[in-house]
């Protein structure tokens, strides 16, 4: 990257991956039957070919996304851990946006894409995601070998997302907050 970076960023290693990996095979076995079964991918901008192709790989980015945040703003994977065992007790209920237990912050992941800068992406919230009074934070994942950064881009409160609205393109039926206009994240280092 050039010039200063205005984002922390989150390394997980090999055993933060395969934990986020296990939970990810969690959420991919309880979905995969229902779509198929169902034929609706649940996905505002994939059919149901497009969905099961990358669901792996979606869950998986979600998952880094929110052990990655979870471990800056609590200082280690504990968090996280009891969060995906409590969501898989009724996984068809899903987290209710609440990737950090009794925290109304729900992160969104996006998997970096090759030749692009973190601060390229937007932060998108469907209809049927908004709270009144939430938070919401993007976290952008870059996958390299044995490693994977969490970039924690910044965050928006719900009153924030008023005329953001997307009517057509990617993001159709969405609201989205670019880069610019997240708010930082604090810069904590935690000693413990």
């Amino acid at each position: 990257y050039t010039g200063m970076i205005q984002y922390p960023t989150v390394v997980l290693g090999e055993s933060d991956i395969q934990l986020a990996k296990d939970k990810a095979a969690e959420l991919v076995e309880f979905f995969r039957p229902r779509i198929i079964k169902n034929q609706k991918s649940g996905s505002h901008i994939q059919d149901v070919e497009q969905r099961l192709k990358r669901l792996e790989r979606d869950q998986l980015t979600g998952q880094l996304a929110q052990l990655g945040g979870t471990i800056y703003l609590t200082g280690s994977d504990n968090m996280y851990r009891i969060q995906r065992w409590n969501c898989m007790r009724t996984p068809e209920r899903g987290d209710g946006g609440y990737d950090i237990l009794g925290l109304t912050l729900d992160f969104k992941g996006s998997r970096l894409r090759p030749n692009w800068n973190p601060t390229q992406y937007l932060l998108p919230i469907r209809q049927n995601e908004r709270k009144e009074g939430w938070t919401y934070g993007l976290v952008v994942v870059n996958f390299t070998k044995g490693e994977a950064h969490c970039h924690i881009m910044g965050w928006v409160s719900d009153s924030e997302l008023e005329g953001k609205y997307q009517k057509d393109g990617q993001f159709a039926g969405a609201y989205t907050v670019p880069n610019n206009e997240l708010h930082p994240f604090p810069n904590m280092r935690w000693e413990l």
